[in-house]
């Protein structure tokens, strides 16, 4: 009976330690409104040259300024 009683316990605490730890272990990430309006903006290519930037021109911002470069396209 004592052998049946603390399998039973040990069962319980097993469950009861599985239980918690999926708890503990929610990877729940919120964004912000800004975060997401951020996020949205850098997958619409707001700022990007689509189709790169060429050689001797008179400046192309693509990512980053080249002022002897122009746009291609």
């Amino acid at each position: 009976m004592k052998k049946k009683l603390f399998g039973i316990a040990i069962v319980a605490m097993i469950a009861v330690a599985t239980v918690w730890n999926v708890n503990e272990n929610k990877n729940e990430v919120t964004l912000s409104d800004v975060a997401l309006d951020n996020v949205e903006a850098l997958a619409s290519g707001e700022g990007n040259c689509p189709n790169g930037c060429l050689a001797n021109g008179k400046g192309c911002y693509c990512n980053g300024s080249y002022p002897s470069d122009r746009e291609a396209g």
